[in-house]
């Protein structure tokens, strides 16, 4: 008689586990005890055993799995080929794949290695793609079974304290996950799909320090800018971009040269990616009402000197950060745009007039983040570079420091056009501008820039 046995994935997809066995009875825990189509086939299987079942809870059900998964790690690493026929679950013949856990670990290990910044696990119609985004495209690394793709989906859930058995509706949470080098906050989102479910999982590395502004990749041409924005006191900073464009870091690199000794600095972030030390940092949780906003009404109280706000995203986060700004406070924050000139617009049209706008806007930063070539290969491909030809990214800008001239130009409800027109005179150097100086320093391609920026701006 072999001893009873089913995967992980089995359980995970079905909602049944064995609690324990003994002589010739089995007890199975059941998510479901009235799934009789279930009973009837699990009966059919151990047709040599007497099979009973008992309803478990989802906390309860949730324990047992993990438990399951954990004993597969420690039994499996040692097992021959006879014995893992042995523990073959003859449910359906799932198969016995190589241990979850370690496959969920060697996927983590190696995307630490090439520093990728999210791992996608996408289901397909015969099995799923893992792919990492590398300097900010996505490459195919592994192929893994459905079978596969239900556990390592299952492992997740049960780190990030999800519903196991939940993948008709999307989830959220996040995983703490350490080895002797590295402390990941690990961002897990779920989303249901034709095939399975998609899981997109955002690495954030707590043992990174944010980047000092020099090594941010800025043109020499901009220092004067950095170090004037550094000089300011009150009023808002905007730093602006599409996703992924590395408006955060840049924040991160500000505050960490600010006087952080003699000054209160908060920041609201979703999410915290760096820790800077001497720094309140805030964690956005919609789930508990702390959104930017709630926050920011919170956060007067504090007595700050400098709010850093990761994101405005609405009229209410606008109004606020235009009000701390208005108080003395020196406010830095994020904004989506495609560039520096909309970034004044983009706030008029959330419903701030011009003349508030005007009062106090200080600089606005529009920045992407583009590959560099590779200095092993110079760009041919090799296998450091994953025979892309880059390796690492720097970042191409635009500044517009806004002085009084502009100031009253803003209020008087300039125009796109005729700032743009303004600009132009005093020769504004533009994104493009920057990056053409880069791919003239060797340091990217005109390949690269066009994937990046397209079209001139």
């Amino acid at each position: 008689m072999k001893t009873p046995s089913i995967t992980p994935a089995f359980c995970a997809a079905n909602g049944i586990i064995i609690i324990r066995f003994e002589e010739k009875t089995i007890l199975f825990g059941m998510l479901n005890a009235n799934d009789t189509i279930l009973k009837t086939r699990v009966k059919k299987a151990y047709a040599e055993w007497q099979c009973v079942f008992q309803e478990l809870d989802t906390e309860a059900f949730n324990l047992k799995l993990s438990q399951l998964f954990s004993e597969e790690q420690s039994n499996d690493a040692s097992l021959s080929d006879a014995t893992r026929d042995s523990r073959e679950s003859i449910i359906d013949q799932v198969a016995d794949d190589a241990p979850v856990i370690n496959l969920l670990n060697s996927i983590f290990l190696e995307a630490i290695s090439k520093r990728a910044s999210d791992i996608h696990i996408e289901s397909g119609a015969s099995e799923s793609a893992v792919r990492f985004r590398i300097d900010g495209l996505l490459v195919t690394v592994k192929k893994i079974n459905q079978e596969r793709a239900i556990a390592v989906s299952a492992r997740l859930k049960i780190l990030a304290n999800l519903n196991v058995l939940e993948n008709r509706r999307p989830q959220d949470g996040h995983i703490d996950v350490k080895t002797d080098s590295y402390s990941l906050d690990v961002r897990i989102s779920t989303i249901p799909t034709v095939w399975g479910e998609s899981i997109v999982l955002r690495l954030l590395n707590r043992s990174d320090s944010p980047f000092s502004l020099d090594s941010l990749g800025f043109s020499t041409s901009y220092s004067g800018y950095l170090q004037s924005i550094l000089a300011i006191t009150s009023g808002l900073i905007l730093v602006t971009g599409p996703t992924g464009s590395g408006k955060t870091t840049t924040l991160a690199a500000l505050l960490k040269e600010l006087d952080i000794k003699s000054t209160k600095i908060i920041s609201i972030e979703d999410p915290v990616e760096y820790r800077v030390p001497g720094i309140i940092q805030i964690q956005v949780n919609e789930e508990l009402g702390l959104s930017f906003d709630a926050l920011l009404r919170r956060i007067f109280r504090q007595d700050p000197d400098v709010i850093m706000i990761g994101e405005i995203r609405d009229i209410e986060t606008a109004e606020l950060a235009i009000r701390a700004a208005l108080t003395g406070h020196l406010v830095l924050a994020t904004l989506h745009t495609n560039n520096s000139i909309e970034a004044v617009y983009r706030l008029q049209n959330m419903g701030i007039p011009p003349y508030m706008v005007a009062a106090v806007l200080k600089a606005v930063i529009a920045q992407r983040l583009i590959r560099k070539v590779c200095k092993e290969c110079m760009g041919n491909g090799c296998p450091r570079c994953s025979n892309t030809g880059y390796l690492g990214r720097t970042a191409v800008a635009e500044f517009i420091p806004v002085d009084i001239k502009l100031q009253d130009m803003i209020a008087g409800g300039i125009v796109i056009e005729q700032l743009r027109s303004h600009l132009e005179e005093v020769r504004f150097r533009t994104l493009y501008d920057d990056a053409e100086e880069k791919i003239s320093s060797g340091l990217t391609t005109e390949a690269e820039i066009r994937r990046e920026l397209g079209g001139r701006l």
